[in-house]
């Protein structure tokens, strides 16, 4: 039996985007906890609840006071998604089952989360649940790998394609930044996370 366990995963999640559309087909540009520009890896950041990308935006822009983040514009957008080949890591209990240290999930240093991710995907993993660093005790869903927008009501016929739509254009509010955890802040803890077994499958 492997190190990691995989499972499926049948749910809606949520993106922030600056521009006008919610998936990459191409590699990311700027690094990030689970890509390294490097690689050209493509992956997709999603979250279990609509706060949560916002408040990945203001922490990966620095905008700590509610003025500042007030200026900018986003998109958020629900994805319904079936995704297999999920790494579980949504707790520290689940985190330990695999050998994967759970401090280093939300760390400031992602040096740790770029060489597990590419275990992970050398595995046959195609995606991570796991701890938002931005938001404690919310959880963040990585995809590995391009995918593109289909309409909401759509039936995907490719394994690319996610449904899509958009439910909020506007500025992160006074309270986004207020819960947002910034770099250099430590993450709390004991900080619960929301159960998930109602979106997974073995």
């Amino acid at each position: 039996m492997g190190r990691f366990s995989f499972k499926q995963f049948r749910g809606t999640v949520y993106r922030a985007t600056s521009y006008d559309t919610p998936l990459w087909v191409l590699p990311n540009r700027r690094p990030g906890r689970w890509n390294d520009p490097v690689d050209e890896t493509i992956v997709q950041y999603c979250t279990l609840d609509a706060a949560a990308p916002l408040a990945e935006f203001v922490r990966h822009e620095d905008l700590r006071e509610a003025a500042d983040a007030a200026e900018a514009r986003l998109s958020v957008w629900q994805l319904r998604l079936a995704e297999g080949a999920i790494v579980d890591l949504s707790s520290p209990e689940r985190a330990t089952a695999q050998e994967v240290d759970w401090d280093a999930l939300v760390s400031d240093d992602w040096r740790a989360c770029h060489e597990l991710g590419r275990e992970i995907a050398a595995a046959g993993g195609r995606g991570i649940l796991g701890p938002c660093a931005a938001l404690p005790g919310s959880l963040s869903l990585t995809i590995f790998g391009p995918r593109s927008e289909i309409r909401w009501a759509a039936e995907p016929r490719l394994a690319i394609q996610i449904p899509a739509r958009a439910i909020l254009r506007g500025a992160p509010g006074a309270g986004i930044v207020a819960g947002t955890r910034f770099f250099g802040v430590p993450y709390p803890a004991g900080v619960a996370t929301p159960a998930v077994g109602h979106l997974l499958d073995r």
